[in-house]
């Protein structure tokens, strides 16, 4: 057994081999037709099978898990399996004893092989009942064919394709806890906090757009979602409270976002200053803005709630 393992979107990233674990294995093959039939009988094949996986495939599955909705590690394995199929049969040859050719009015003859004369030979009849019913005086009375042809023994080969994916799929917290560490992706922290009932929908709806954007590796789209999720919020605060002590603690949680969620929309006013080296936002800012935006709207909710 053998064949490559791709990610959903059909990319190959490893190859894959039958893993050895026994140090040897026999197993015989043997035609039908004889009464060592139970001996050939059908047995289930198992075996492991191994992927290396290097850096770069790693990355790129990781890369792929982050498209999908769930976090989800969707994979398709490609397997090329090869067996023999035996397509020999036997078939029974029985001896005649001298009473049985007696009743034939046949004798024991002598046969003539080059300049040898040799005695004792008999006469062997063909039959289909299995040779258990026979007692033998004779070993190796079998005629062996090929059911029909001369074909003897045939090498099958299968290609099976399955997807791991949907209820097969290694599922993102088995992926973060179980996989990740031991594959050296590092550990990862799971933060849990309660959607609560989402009062302010069109605001989660922002979020939903900015993951997707994620997804696909565009920090701007998530940045300007994350963006309008927070003028929203500071819209419907600013309507209920106006000057209440509660919209004084609105005022700074908001200020520090609106810092934030500029980052990847105004990179200009960091090149202003003139650091040194180019600016980038990358994956760590992205998933910064996220949290954070996730955060202030549950926060939002919450102050909602505390003036009923």
């Amino acid at each position: 057994m053998s064949g490559w393992l791709e990610t959903d979107d059909e990319k190959i990233i490893a190859e894959i081999n039958e893993a050895m674990i026994e140090t040897s294995r026999s197993d015989d093959v043997g035609a039908t037709g004889s009464r060592f039939n139970s001996k050939f009988e059908d047995k289930i094949y198992k075996v492991s099978v191994i992927a290396l996986l290097d850096k770069r495939a790693l990355d790129y599955i990781e890369k792929r898990r982050m498209k999908d909705k769930k976090g989800d590690v969707n994979l398709i394995l490609n397997l090329s399996v090869k067996s023999i199929e035996n397509r020999a049969v036997i078939s029974q040859l029985q001896e005649l004893n001298p009473a049985e050719m007696e009743k034939m009015g046949l004798k024991s003859i002598d046969v003539d092989i080059g300049s040898k004369r040799t005695s004792g030979w008999g006469i062997m009849v063909g039959t289909s009942i299995p040779d258990s019913k026979f007692y033998h005086r004779r070993s190796n009375q079998w005629i062996l064919s090929g059911s029909s042809n001369p074909v003897f023994l045939a090498v099958k080969e299968q290609r099976l394709r399955i997807s791991l994916d949907g209820d097969k799929a290694i599922r993102s917290s088995d992926w973060i806890h179980d996989y990740a560490p031991k594959l050296e992706l590092g550990e990862y922290f799971v933060i849990e906090i309660p959607k609560g009932t989402e009062t302010i929908k069109k605001a989660w709806d922002y979020i939903e757009k900015a993951e997707e954007c994620f997804r696909i590796w565009d920090t701007k789209g998530a940045f300007a979602n994350c963006r309008e999720a927070g003028s929203l919020l500071n819209d419907i605060i600013k309507d209920k409270y106006r000057n209440n002590p509660t919209i004084k603690k609105w005022h700074k949680a908001i200020a520090k976002f609106e810092s934030l969620a500029s980052l990847d929309l105004h990179t200009e006013e960091i090149k202003g200053q003139k650091p040194e080296g180019e600016v980038k936002v990358g994956k760590s800012d992205t998933e910064h803005i996220l949290i954070v935006t996730k955060a202030l709207i549950k926060y939002a909710e919450e102050l909602l709630k505390e003036g009923g």
